[in-house]
């Protein structure tokens, strides 16, 4: 699920380590604008996914090495047919209000997000499980649901078919469980403020200004309280444009730049450049009535030259993308790493091809002239640079008008929810190290399926690649959605992304996940 990408994002894992610290100095950290909403099953967005992070645990969490480790359980069994899962909770895991952790706390947070009065635009993130997207759907009632507390501290979750990664799938914040008794105290205000707040995670919010700042204090109650090293978190709201002097100035420890500030730290030991595993492209809304001309959308995409971009705009950081699966961040095939196992699926760029394309698009529409199109972006990190090269690409090679729009990341994500946009330069960054997690949101039942992309072999194929308990018939079936996305485009493929990070040397520790969460702050401590 993850999520659209919040282009300036800093995603923390709290995966938490062994070894105590008495270090009680905060960590300061940086997001450009609030998210929508912090309410794990109503959360859409990377700022919601780094809070929900902090003051929530899922059954699962994530290791240093990125890969699952126990977290609200302790342990947990699946059956031979990969049906049936099974797990164990840890008998001291306790909310911040000493309301301990139970099965049937997890099996409300779940039927919550399924609930269609939720509206959860995640739901769909559940239907795995047995009868969850008919629940969803109204057509059965919730006991039908393949989730059983089969005592204060065992969940049993039965699957609808098999699903080999569902110990990933349940690290993912929709499916944080849900203290039902707070919830209908609170009500509507769930999750708005520290008092309507409650924390199953290793942090509380202690206080929160609107779009200003957040800060976390130690969950007293937490059961690994002890290996926790920082004591405090805090979360600055700062606009891009005020981020680097901000962290100048030593009011914030760690921040994302654009291409062109970083060279100005070309040679400072303080940045540090890491792929952060999103995948970025030019969405295009195929109900639209231009857009939804297949080769309309086939030459906007080999009208951008995907090499250029990275070593004329953004300075070689970075790589040019030929599969949606993001490469080299340890997502794997049968062998080897999944996009080279699948090779350059999407087209590089041709302009001459692009030009006949575009002639026969027009022609199937009626049309002499390529309507002027709008293509709307958040105006965070290098992305204006990078919606200009696009527009000029279209206008050189295409000799069409293309309009740009800087918006902000919320107004970005609000169109694009409503549907009311013609293209978006847009990011995702998958939610655990496996190509289903980038290629599920072409499904035409999923929440970010933006592009309204709705093809039924589409739709098979992945319940192969979800549910083939064969690696290799996975790997197959994963390659042939690349190529079908390829080749029907709902996307015109730019590049993979590596930001360029600021660290104040105070801060030891870090430890980065490409994929996921982005940070592991187990050991993070810091220092003078």
């Amino acid at each position: 699920m993850k999520k659209i990408l919040l282009v300036i994002s800093l995603i923390l894992a709290f995966a938490l380590s062994c070894g105590k610290s008495s270090n009680s100095h905060a960590l300061l950290l940086n997001l450009k604008e609030e998210g929508k909403s912090y309410d794990p099953q109503l959360a859409n967005d990377s700022t919601a996914e780094i809070v929900d992070s902090l003051i929530g645990e899922t059954l699962i969490r994530e290791g240093e090495d990125g890969q699952g480790v126990p977290g609200v359980a302790e342990k947990w069994e699946v059956s031979k047919d990969g049906l049936v899962w099974t797990f164990h909770l840890r008998k001291n895991a306790k909310w911040s209000n000493g309301d301990p952790i139970t099965a049937n706390d997890f099996r409300a947070g779940w039927l919550r997000a399924l609930n269609p009065n939720t509206a959860a635009e995640y739901a769909s993130k559940l239907f795995p499980i047995k009868n969850a997207e008919a629940y969803n759907k109204g057509e059965v009632k919730e006991d039908a649901v393949g989730i059983q507390a089969v005592d204060n501290y065992t969940l049993k979750v039965t699957l609808g078919a098999p699903l080999p990664y569902f110990d990933s799938a349940v690290r993912l914040y929709t499916y944080l469980p849900v203290n039902t008794k707070f919830l209908k105290e609170v009500g509507d205000k769930y999750m708005t403020s520290p008092k309507d707040s409650i924390s199953s995670g290793a942090y509380v919010i202690k206080s929160w200004t609107k779009d200003s700042e957040i800060v976390f204090e130690k969950n007293p109650n937490y059961w690994n309280k002890d290996n926790i090293p920082l004591e405090t978190v805090k979360i600055k709201f700062v606009a891009d444009e005020a981020a680097l002097n901000a962290f100048k100035n030593n009011e914030i420890d760690i921040t994302n730049i654009t291409t062109e500030q970083a060279k100005e730290y070309a040679n400072d030991k303080r940045l540090r450049v890491a792929k952060d595993g999103s995948v970025w492209y030019m969405t295009y809304n195929m109900k639209n009535k231009v857009l939804a001309n297949k080769k309309i959308r086939q030459a906007l995409s080999l009208a951008v030259d995907r090499e250029k971009l990275i070593t004329g705009v953004l300075d070689n950081k970075g790589e040019a993308a030929y599969t949606y699966t993001t490469k080299g961040v340890g997502i794997y095939g049968v062998s080897k790493d999944f996009s080279e196992e699948a090779g350059k699926v999407f087209p590089a760029y041709n302009p001459q091809k692009a030009r006949q394309l575009l002639a026969e698009g027009l022609k199937e529409l009626g049309l002499q002239k390529l309507p002027t199109l709008e293509m709307i972006f958040n105006t965070t990190g290098s992305n204006k640079a990078i919606a200009e090269f696009i527009q000029e690409s279209m206008k050189k090679n295409l000799g069409i008008d293309f309009k740009v729009t800087g918006i902000t990341f919320k107004e970005r994500l609000a169109r694009m929810e409503s549907k009311d946009y013609e293209i978006a330069l847009a990011g995702f960054n998958g939610d655990y190290p496996d190509a289903v997690t980038y290629l599920e949101r072409f499904d035409s039942k999923d929440g970010n399926n933006y592009s309204q992309y709705v093809n039924p072999k589409y739709d098979a194929t992945l319940k192969i690649a979800k549910n083939s308990m064969d690696k290799a018939t996975r790997v197959k079936a994963m390659i042939e959605l690349e190529k079908m996305i390829a080749d029907d485009m709902p996307v015109g493929l730019l590049y993979y992304r590596a930001n360029n990070k600021l660290i104040n040397p105070r801060v030891k520790g870090i430890v980065f996940h490409p994929i996921g969460i982005d940070y592991y702050l187990g050991k993070t401590t810091i220092g003078k």
